[in-house]
């Protein structure tokens, strides 16, 4: 069975928490990170084994090579994140 590719927006406490949850499982993996700066999600794919770090969130949720997009980031954005996504299918 292929792995679902997790891409993760935000790479602050709460994505830590779902770095490790992924890198437990055996149906899915923590493919990649977007944060705001570059060498910040470059630092946590680094050392949360994830594939692939993206300088925007824009460009993780342009991917195609991503199943499915959690998002991290304060609760406060949530909206705006989820429908940047949806838009970028």
């Amino acid at each position: 069975m292929e792995k679902f590719r997790i891409g993760i927006i935000g790479a602050g406490h709460i994505a830590i928490k779902m770095a490790h949850t992924l890198n437990a499982m055996t149906t899915a993996e923590a493919y990649g990170v977007a944060a705001r700066d570059l060498a910040k999600a470059e630092a946590f794919a680094a050392e949360h084994n994830v594939a692939r770090a993206y300088g925007s969130y824009e460009a993780l949720a342009d991917d195609p090579d991503i199943d499915l997009i959690y998002i991290a980031t304060p609760h406060s954005l949530h909206y705006a994140h989820t429908r940047m996504c949806l838009e970028r299918g």
